[in-house]
């Protein structure tokens, strides 16, 4: 379980210089991945190999990686596997789901991979929280840490968003002492670290969640005072927070805004182009130039649903949009299920994730997130969770049925 522990640790960082040391195919974080692969493995072989298929998110997901690669063979740049690629960050996806879906069986497992979720992206805000104590005072308050680390500030508040959630209701539902005050304290320093990040994508999602608290959670009222307590403070307490760069955008916004829009319709027009198939895996940013008619324009899209849909084309894009619903009502199962056997927290882990994923269908509209490895966390261990939560409740019944009958 260590590995798998490493590798969920892993999940906010991008160039940091331990665990993506090395070059090329030779990483720390490839090698514990392999690692935890041959881990799982003998794992499976001595306890039974699950059913990987069994869910829908699972069978839309491979499905996914299947259009991927042949678009990428038929479409794209000759197979790479050197950093940030396509076909590698895919092939690291499938070795995370298998880690997670072989290794991720028992509640103990639950509440030990969740936590070092929650003290990945605190320890990833530390990072974020550094850069701007140093820089901000030489810089003056227009400054916004790059984050290099951590990919960059827009990056890290999109996983920010997305372990907030999970922290904050888990914290609620928690009763020992040491693990609600280690799980706030994460998600203190986290909420620190989206403030700082100035990300208007983050105060998107934060927004969406916050509604979604107030629709969703039993104790509507509180959890909402709460929550905004929590995050919205810390975020106006920062000169150049994402409000006032939606309300108050300086020249380098207004740049941006408008390089985003010519992205987006250039996108467009590669839809347009080829609708069915797409340009090719990880072609977006290589061909942008051409469609755009432009010849120094070489960006992502910045937008996840239009990248998906340019590079492999709208059938693929439907795929995604159908994952994104399997995993949500697999989320929304398992907290009925946890619901009727009174277990609060199964119950609000999933419902804090089904927070964090509304959030991130809003906040992915402004940023390419289909690679965002939180992101794929969330899929992949909804998997395991509603596993381990159909397990322990037929444990229960079981056991409630012994006690009536003995």
């Amino acid at each position: 379980m260590i590995f798998l522990y490493f590798l969920i640790f892993a999940m906010p960082f991008y160039q940091h210089h331990i665990i993506d040391a090395g070059s090329g195919t030779f990483t720390v974080v490839k090698a514990v991945g392999a690692l935890g692969l041959v881990g799982a493995g003998m794992y499976v072989i001595q306890r039974g190999i699950p059913d990987y298929l069994e869910s829908l998110q699972a069978k839309l997901f491979f499905a996914m990686v299947g259009l991927a690669f042949v678009s990428f063979l038929r479409h794209g740049r000759p197979p790479s596997l050197e950093i940030g690629s396509p076909f590698q960050i895919y092939i690291s996806m499938v070795v995370f789901f298998l880690i997670i879906v072989s290794l991720v069986d028992t509640p103990k497992k639950i509440r030990y991979s969740l936590l070092f979720a929650a003290f990945a992206a605190a320890a990833a805000s530390f990072y974020i929280l550094r850069e701007f104590a140093q820089y901000h005072s030489l810089y003056g308050d227009n400054f916004r840490p790059s984050a290099k680390v951590i990919g960059d500030a827009n990056y890290f508040s999109m996983a920010g968003m997305l372990a907030v959630p999970i922290s904050y209701f888990w914290f609620t539902a928690e009763r020992d002492p040491i693990y609600r005050w280690f799980i706030l304290a994460t998600l203190l320093v986290t909420s620190a670290g989206i403030a700082v990040s100035g990300s208007r994508g983050g105060l998107l999602a934060l927004f969406t969640f916050i509604l979604f608290v107030a629709f969703r959670s039993r104790y509507r009222l509180r959890n909402m005072l709460i929550i905004s307590l929590i995050l919205i403070p810390p975020m106006l307490m920062v000169p150049r927070n994402p409000v006032v760069r939606i309300f108050h955008p300086d020249e380098a916004d207004r740049l941006g805004t408008q390089s985003r829009l010519q992205t987006w319709k250039a996108g467009l027009r590669m839809i347009a182009d080829r609708p069915l198939m797409g340009i090719g895996l990880g072609e977006f940013k290589p061909t942008i130039a051409m469609y755009a008619q432009n010849p120094r324009l070489a960006k992502i899209a910045h937008n996840t649903y239009l990248e998906i849909a340019a590079e492999l084309g709208v059938p693929c894009l439907l795929l995604y949009l159908w994952l994104l619903h399997a995993t949500y009502r697999s989320l929304k199962r398992t907290g009925e299920v946890a619901q009727r056997l009174h277990s609060e927290l199964f119950y609000n882990i999933a419902l804090g994730m089904q927070g964090g994923l509304i959030g991130f269908l809003v906040s992915s509209f402004f940023l390419s997130a289909e690679y965002v490895k939180f992101f794929w966390f969330y899929v992949f261990f909804s998997v395991a969770l509603m596993r381990v939560t159909r397990k322990w409740a037929a444990h229960q019944i079981s056991t409630q049925a012994r006690l009536t009958h003995g």
